[in-house]
């Protein structure tokens, strides 16, 4: 048998192993190899080519070496998720105006400037419920994080680096 993938195509280059597993296994082994229509022979080498392929690229392994990695990816999902949560929190806090409530309740029959609507809009309150909800997320957010702190009576500050 050679170090490639392939099999051995001539008698005399091959090794005769033998292995002892227990008669369920064994019967697992053949019904795999009738199932792939191939030898047991082939079908336990190409078994043990495809381990030895995953143990190459730390999909498996042992002891130290696969809690290791367990670990190494646990802590990526971890990264992942929490970058999620902020494309999530992002996407969905995004304010958004009626252009109705535009025409409704703030643009007449005079001509405005941007400023004066956008001061008319804010006076009026007409953007507080569609900007409460994002900015409390993000605060209760940043508290999670410990980043800002919240206390009665004051309310919001960061937690360092900020003015006292």
């Amino acid at each position: 048998m050679t170090d490639s993938p392939g099999y051995a195509t001539r008698a005399e280059d091959t090794a005769e192993v033998k292995i002892y597993p227990p008669e369920e296994v064994a019967d697992e082994w053949r019904q795999e190899a009738e199932e792939h229509n191939r030898s047991l022979s082939k079908h336990l080498q190409k078994l043990i080519y495809e381990a030895r392929s995953f143990k190459e690229h730390g999909l498996i392994g042992t002891g130290e070496t696969s809690q290791k990695r367990v670990q190494e990816l646990e802590e990526k999902v971890a990264r992942l998720e929490k970058r999620l949560q902020q494309k999530e929190s992002e996407s969905t806090d995004a304010v958004t105006f009626n252009p109705e409530t535009l025409k409704q309740e703030v643009l007449t029959g005079q001509y405005q400037e941007l400023e004066d609507i956008l001061r008319n809009i804010v006076e009026s309150g007409i953007l507080d419920d569609a900007l409460r909800q994002p900015v409390e997320n993000q605060l209760y957010f940043l508290a999670a994080e410990d980043e800002v702190e919240y206390e009665r009576g004051w309310g919001w500050k960061l937690k360092q680096g900020g003015d006292e």
